[in-house]
This record gives C-alpha cells, structure tokens and sequence, in this order.
C-alpha cells in the first residue's frame, strides 16, 4: 500500500478544480433528497498503528522519491495543457519548480497510523523487497496512468449513451424548461399597471 498509489489521478483532477475554482459552489454538493451526499464510512483504526520507522522503511523499498517525479510530470503535463493560453511562462515553471521541492508525503506520519498495522506493514515492506515487488514499484505508476486515462474515456462513453438513450427526453425536458421561462419573462409590450386609487379598507 503506497501513499501516492491515487496522487496521478488527484493530480490531474486538481487542475480542472483550479480553473473552476471562481465557479464552484461554497456548500456541497446535494442529493435528491436535499441533504448533502453522505462520506463512506472511515475504514477502522488498528490496534497497531505502522511505526515511523516502518512508514520510512516502506517509503524506501516502494521508492518514494521516484514516484513523485512521475507524479509532478504528470500533474505538469496536464497543467500546461489546461491552463488557458495567457498564462505566462515564468507561472508554469514555478509551479513546476515549487511541485518537485513540495514535500507531498509531509502528512505520511498522521495518515499511515489510520490504516496500517505495524503487522500489516511489516509484510508489506517484505514483499516489495521482492523481486515482484521491485517490479510493481516500477510499473505501477504506468498503469495507474492508463487506468486514469482508461477510466475517463470509459466514463465520457457512458455518459455519451445515457444522453443519446434519453435524447428525445431530454429535448422534451429542454423545451419545456425554455417555455417556462420565457412566460416568466416580464413582456415589453403588456400595458403597464397603474397603481389602485381605491382607498384601503
């Protein structure tokens, strides 16, 4: 278990959030219900929270310092493919710059404890000692990268045929919500009101 093992993808959505960031709401977002949607339930703390030895440990055999370079390219790669064409160089490289010397495992000693025992983490850092282990540490930030982008196309396919299944819906629900508001709309040539110059009773 690695503690940057979804940072490729956070990477990435970030910089959509970044540039939406003037848009987005303050509150969270509803369900259908009007509450706020409901956080899945925290996974149980152990009974023996990984040291910090065992944290360092494991950040050395799954090469920590490695994965981050993958990270920050990445997250670059997409940053300077979103960020909208004035935005001048000298911003772009230090962000790049400030990205590889921010220490993106600082909360590592506060989160590990919540979700691995020290039993759990002494098997852990034994496997990746292995060759196999060795081996995933090298070819899991390539796979998380095509799963990321695996994962987007698959939901823009989905979303593309649930639209086209409910097109007719759709443009029913479109049309009428367009009607509505343009009954609401104050017409330019209704007679104006004139105030009541009965007396109230």
């Amino acid at each position: 278990m690695r503690i940057f093992s979804t940072a490729v993808c956070v990477a990435a959505l970030s910089a959509a959030a970044l540039a939406q960031q003037s848009s987005a709401p303050a509150t969270p977002p509803a369900s259908s219900n009007g509450q706020a949607a409901q956080q899945a339930a925290p996974l149980p703390a152990p009974a023996h929270p990984i040291t910090a030895d065992q944290i360092k440990e494991m950040q050395a055999v799954t090469k920590t310092d490695d994965l981050k370079k993958h990270i920050v390219a990445t997250a670059m790669q997409y940053y300077r493919s979103a960020f909208p064409p004035f935005i001048p160089q000298d911003v772009i490289d230090d962000l790049d710059k400030s990205l590889q010397t921010a220490d993106l495992n600082a909360k590592a000693g506060e989160i590990y404890p919540k979700y691995i025992s020290t039993e759990d983490a002494a098997k852990i850092i034994e496997f990746y000692k292995t060759p196999a282990g060795q081996h995933l540490v090298v070819a899991e930030p390539y796979m998380i990268s095509e799963l990321q982008r695996s994962a987007i196309q698959i939901a823009q396919d989905t979303a593309r045929d649930v639209i086209t299944r409910h097109k007719a819906e759709i443009e029913a629900a479109q049309q009428k919500y367009a009607e509505q508001h343009q009954q609401s709309k104050p017409s330019l040539n209704a007679p104006a009101q004139k105030p009541s110059t009965q007396p109230k009773q």
